[in-house]
């Protein structure tokens, strides 16, 4: 655990502290703790009440994209947070993972990170809890207890990063690189310019949930091994799944492909050429 702050913090911060306890007594708390880890190694954990107690705590209004609606979260900087945890060496590692607690990971390159305002929420309105989000297929959530949100009202620019997400329910942020990440998803030497792009658009919008050979998050199904979605879904309707999800398959989980980016019907026929380059890539079976 990090260490309570000192008596030598001035008296301001001490009211800082006391206002930002009070406004947070009373609310039901999520017993939870956040891992840091480097690069595969444990570095440290911190619980909720020592986030509070240890680091300043800012409001951030933004404009939730998950349901469009303007919110005000508390929560300690992540830069703030990455710095304490990593000191500046952080900055060498080329990507940082956020993986949430049903699996779903989120790889952001540092240097995206370096240029925009985000913090680790932890709580909604004053409040030390969350209200829930509807997401596009009808379910809420609680992203609480640990929820990165960015500033995206005056940034107007974080609305077009592709490799910006807001993990919610996270447990771990790990300091990490694209190549420890994905060694086995990377298409073929000799691929086409539209496979390339179509990985790299797979990576910013995609692997978050979905496996390449085993690579990627494990919220939803692999999609290569042992046999390539392409091989058993026609191109039109795995087109018209990614974009429209909920017109295919009631019920479905899989969440619609972003509607505001811009090519969004290139980018989606550039992500199928990139599956159908991959079912020439695939691990060798294991002998039995």
């Amino acid at each position: 655990m990090l260490d309570k702050p000192t008596a030598s913090r001035s008296h301001h911060k001490t009211s800082q502290l006391c206002a930002v306890l009070l406004y947070f007594m009373g609310f039901e708390a999520y017993a939870s703790s956040l891992s840091f880890v480097n690069n595969g190694y444990p570095v440290k954990m911190i619980a909720t009440d020592d986030l509070l107690q240890t680091y300043e705590v800012k409001t951030l209004t933004v404009n939730n994209p998950t349901d469009s609606t303007i919110r005000s979260y508390q929560g300690v900087s992540l830069i703030l947070l990455l710095n304490a945890v990593f000191t500046s060496q952080w900055k060498n590692n080329d990507a940082i993972k956020f993986t949430a607690l049903d699996g779903y990971q989120s790889i952001i390159p540092s240097s995206v990170i370096i240029k925009h305002n985000g913090i680790i929420a932890l709580g909604e309105n004053d409040q030390r809890r969350f209200s829930l989000l509807t997401r596009s297929n009808a379910e809420t959530v609680d992203p609480g207890p640990f929820f990165l949100v960015w500033e995206n009202i005056q940034d107007v620019s974080v609305r077009n990063e592709h490799w910006l997400s807001w993990p919610w329910q996270m447990t771990t942020i790990e300091l990490t690189s694209f190549k420890r990440e994905y060694p086995h998803s990377t298409p073929p030497s000799a691929s086409t310019e539209t496979v390339k792009k179509g990985f790299l658009a797979f990576r910013q919008h995609c692997i978050k949930c979905h496996t390449i050979n085993g690579d990627g998050g494990n919220i939803g199904p692999e999609l290569n091994y042992p046999v390539s979605i392409t091989e058993y879904w026609q191109s039109k309707w795995l087109s018209r799944f990614i974009t429209d999800p909920q017109s295919v398959r009631a019920n479905s989980k899989m969440i619609t492909f972003n509607r505001d980016i811009e090519n969004r019907e290139q980018l989606v026929a550039d992500i199928i050429e990139y599956l159908k380059a991959m079912a020439k890539r695939k691990p060798l079976p294991v002998s039995q």
